[in-house]
């Protein structure tokens, strides 16, 4: 038999020449004279892991750590053996083994960032990865891998100079322009990230994940059609490939293709059902058409897949909410809330919901969210110190600033005079439409376009309620306001004499209103009710096309659209009529502050302030609410519209 050192020698040789065979052959001869030559057994563990055959390669690994407990090589092979195998904990241990013995290798360095990674642990990665490149400071693999941990630890101007010193090295290489586009839309400026990853195609144009970052950034810039081209791109070269379809559905969408889109997306679901963002992406096309149970369902396919989605568990509630399963809803909201308790979106749609269902305790100090929310709803800041109701108030000039709607403002201008009974001095600042109006009928209220040099304090309209603690027993009353007579004298002329009860209409909300959909209908189903026993007018602004072609069927209709200036035109309509119907627009809230006769149609699920199951408002007495009984029935509603004229005028 050949002497054992000189056997080791030929085996050395033979691995270095790619001879696998001979090399087992001669380590396993080894073997039989010294079953515990760490060197034989580990070319061993080396050549199962060249051929892929991982249990035998931790197996004879396993044997040769034993052997050779002080061994750097044979501990970051025995990595690199665990990695492959995807014991990333095994892995760590191992390859941080071989970095004491030796920490100077740079291999094992690398390896203990690659299993880092691949347990999450980004910001250990990154300094696994730095303390090699601090080694081998060339090396491009190393640089580009410390940018993907940079990147996904959050570090991402770290990461970008970590791709673009990986460039500078090696100008062509293809996972860092990847990288380097991924980073880059992470920033914010998907322009370059898309000059980065074009750069990628170019050297590698069958990548398929490559096309797909393509389309992510092409739909940052709202480029629809070229974000589909280039997701079909990445399924045609990967038809499997969910995220493309994704990409895919979210540029249909993007082009007005819903049906074409939710196709898409079910592909995706069908190419992977663990695909959280498509089950998420069909619920929010579902919610667009007002289908509501068909969106619950696939926010929840997306919850079961995903269960902390903080936006799905929020949108779920919302679909809840619209299908009139509030207790459902206040537990979705709930759920988000106990996983980030500051989640604004979940705190405002709680307060929503605890509102509507009278809840004013929790549901006011909640509504504070809406200034929070990633789009905040209607507040300005206008750097002052905010009133709570706990400050002194007495002898101070206090900015009230309305939000929202004309109509909030008219609802939440109550609290004013009671701020002045505190003895403050209120500076109001409304919509420059409801400014003369609310001049004329509040004089003692300073009206003003622009924060007052006095000023010291500011609450938001839609705050007070939360400042004098308001519950559904001490909502303040509305005020009563009167017409102005030389505008109803004008109207009166205009108007003309009729023998007939006159009734005035409005069957649209701002087409802004993000329920506007649900709240408003069509001129052509209203005047479903409009008999010949009464004179009809609509008060009514910005009527679309359709509505025009209406009102020209209707002889008995009269509509004033240009012709209303402003609110003190549309209160001198409101003192003329005797009635008014309005669906939920800033006309009830008019006629409510005038204490007319006004009744008000409502979607199966109502804004907050109508509450539920109830015909009054408490918040405006000479108010009658007439409810859907289930989604989208008008119908249902009008019927009950024409008994009560019927009822009211015969």
């Amino acid at each position: 038999m050949m002497p054992p050192a000189m056997l080791w020698g030929q085996v050395q040789l033979a691995m270095q020449q790619g001879r696998l065979d001979a090399a087992q052959a001669g380590a396993e001869q080894i073997l039989r004279a010294s079953p515990r030559h760490p060197g034989a057994l580990h070319i061993l563990g080396v050549i199962c892991l060249q051929r892929r055959q991982m249990p035998d390669a931790v197996r004879w690994l396993k044997k040769a750590s034993q052997a050779d407990q002080r061994n750097a090589m044979i501990w970051a092979t025995f990595g690199y053996a665990y990695f492959e195998t995807e014991a990333f904990r095994d892995a760590v241990d191992a390859f941080q083994k071989a970095t004491k013995l030796d920490p100077r290798a740079h291999p094992a360095l690398h390896g203990l960032g690659k299993s880092l990674q691949a347990l999450g642990r980004h910001q250990e990665a990154a300094g696994a990865f730095g303390r090699a490149v601090t080694l081998e400071p060339h090396n491009a693999d190393y640089l580009n891998d410390r940018g993907v941990a940079l990147m996904e630890s959050g570090a991402l101007q770290d990461a970008l100079r970590e791709f673009d010193a990986a460039l500078a090295l090696a100008p062509g290489f293809f996972g860092a322009f990847l990288n380097k586009g991924l980073v880059l839309k992470r920033l914010g400026d998907p322009n370059a990230a898309l000059v980065a990853l074009e750069q990628a195609i170019t050297l590698n144009p069958s990548y398929a994940p490559a096309h797909n970052n393509r389309a992510a950034v092409l739909l940052d810039l709202e480029d629809y059609a070229q974000a589909l081209s280039a997701a079909e791109r990445a399924i045609a070269l990967a038809p499997g490939f969910a995220e493309a379809w994704n990409n895919r559905g979210l540029a249909q969408l993007g082009l007005e293709q819903p049906d074409a889109a939710l196709e898409s997306f079910g592909q995706a679901v069908r190419c992977d059902p663990a695909n959280a963002a498509a089950h998420y992406n069909a619920a929010g096309v579902h919610w667009k058409r007002s289908d509501y149970a068909k969106a619950a369902e696939a926010y929840r396919l997306s919850l079961r897949v995903a269960p902390a989605q903080l936006m799905a568990l929020n949108d779920l509630g919302l679909a809840e909410a619209a299908l009139g399963n509030h207790t459902v809803a206040l537990d979705c909201y709930n759920h988000a809330l106990r996983l980030a308790p500051d989640f604004a979106e979940a705190q405002f749609n709680k307060s929503l919901t605890c509102l509507l269902l009278g809840n004013f305790t929790e549901g006011w100090r909640l509504w504070e969210a809406r200034k929070r929310k990633k789009i905040p709803v209607g507040f300005q800041d206008f750097g002052l110190p905010l009133w709570t109701g706990a400050q002194e108030i007495a002898g101070r000039c206090i900015l009230l600033h309305s939000e929202q709607g004309f109509g909030d403002a008219i609802q939440f201008i109550r609290y004013a005079p009671l701020l002045q009974e505190k003895g403050a001095d209120v500076a109001l600042m409304v919509q420059p439409e409801l400014a003369p109006l609310i001049r004329r009928v509040m004089p003692d209220m300073q009206v003003v376009e622009a924060v007052p040099a006095n000023a010291m304090l500011q609450c938001p309209l839609m705050s007070l309620p939360l400042a004098f603690a308001t519950s559904l027993e001490t909502i303040p009353p509305a005020p009563i306001w009167a017409v102005d007579d030389a505008r109803r004298a004008i109207w009166c002329a205009r108007l003309g004499p009729g023998d007939r009860p006159r009734i005035g209409i409005a069957w649209r909300g701002s087409a802004g209103h993000a329920n506007d959909h649900n709240r408003s209908m069509p001129l052509r189903d209203f005047l479903s009710v409009a008999d010949e026993s009464a004179d009809w007018f609509g008060i009514q602004k910005a009527m679309p096309t359709s509505d025009y072609a209406a009102v020209s069927a209707v002889s008995r209709l009269r509509v004033f659209d240009s012709e209303i200036t402003d609110f003190e035109d549309t209160a001198a309509l409101i003192a003329e009529m005797d009635l008014i119907i309005t669906v939920d627009t800033s006309l009830a809230h008019l006629a409510g502050s005038m204490g007319r006769e006004c009744w008000v149609m409502l979607p199966f699920n109502p804004d907050w302030r109508w509450l539920l199951d109830r015909q009054e408002s408490p918040w405006y007495t000479s108010l009658r609410l007439f409810r859907q009984k289930h989604i989208g029935d008008w119908a249902g509603v009008l019927g009950e519209v024409r008994a009560a004229l019927h009822a009211r005028f015969t």
